[in-house]
């Protein structure tokens, strides 16, 4: 029988047997949490989680937390002192702190605490993101497989959203810059800056409406799947032209 086993097993025979002692002795045998179950939404490339569950003494003498113990070894439930002794009407806090190295996804974990007042179990929730590095890999192999998706879904909030309604210099900062002047940009996406070619109003055009099949480079049309209407692809290229090197520089 596992440790997580046979706590759950010593709890339903303790909070029994503490039941009927304080039924006995007239005791109103409560011990109050502000939750049982908690949930911890964890930041990008985050290494530990940390929860507080928050504990009222409610009976009319002192409770006793014999111990706390989890369900695993990356899991660390701290109490305020040892012994830890709650006072009847007090309110204590009990801190939890998960490491979150190396994992990624939904996590659950639990918190045994045995107490005078029989067992309480505590569960922590946790939903992990992918490493900055990972999320940029996965990122590049679905663009990769579409080059349309980074148009499409969370990717929609960092390169749709922000051109709605906007033209010219403003859609130029939104739709392009993101990616052609990003400082970690990936390699094989070209700086606007430096004109490798001559550049013209049919190249951007080009370029803006169709993309590129086989690279990163979306169709930002509408007639293509993309964000763009007819009056923003004309505004961008007016931009392009105006205000970027045209032809490359001699060597």
């Amino acid at each position: 029988m596992t440790m997580a086993k046979r706590f759950q097993y010593r709890w339903w025979i303790t909070a029994a047997i503490f039941a009927l002692l304080a039924a006995l002795n007239g005791h109103s045998a409560e011990l109050e949490w502000d939750a049982l179950e908690k949930s911890y939404e964890a930041k990008e490339d985050e290494i530990e989680a940390g929860l507080t569950f928050s504990v009222k003494n409610g009976t009319d003498h002192e409770v006793v937390i014999h111990s706390t113990e989890t369900s695993c070894h990356c899991t660390v439930a701290t109490p305020p002192r040892s012994p830890w002794v709650i006072d009847p009407g007090a309110t204590e806090i009990l801190k939890v702190t998960i490491d979150l190295r190396g994992r990624v996804g939904a996590l659950t974990k639990t918190i045994y605490v045995d107490t005078s007042e029989g067992q309480q179990v505590l569960v922590a929730n946790v939903s992990i993101p992918p490493p900055k590095a990972a999320r940029r890999e996965m990122n590049l192999a679905a663009a990769h497989a579409d080059r349309q998706a980074v148009l499409r879904g969370d990717c929609a909030s960092c390169h749709v959203a922000p051109t709605v309604g906007k033209t010219g210099k403003e859609l130029f900062q939104t739709a392009c810059v993101i990616c052609h002047a990003a400082e970690h940009r990936a390699s094989m996406v070209p700086d606007l800056m430096v004109a490798k070619v001559p550049r013209d109003a049919a190249y951007w055009e080009k370029w803006i409406r169709e993309g590129a099949a086989g690279t990163l480079m979306p169709a930002f049309a509408k007639e293509h799947g993309g964000p763009l209407d007819d009056a923003q692809v004309t505004s961008l290229i007016a931009y392009l032209v105006q205000h970027l090197p045209s032809t490359p520089s001699k060597p």
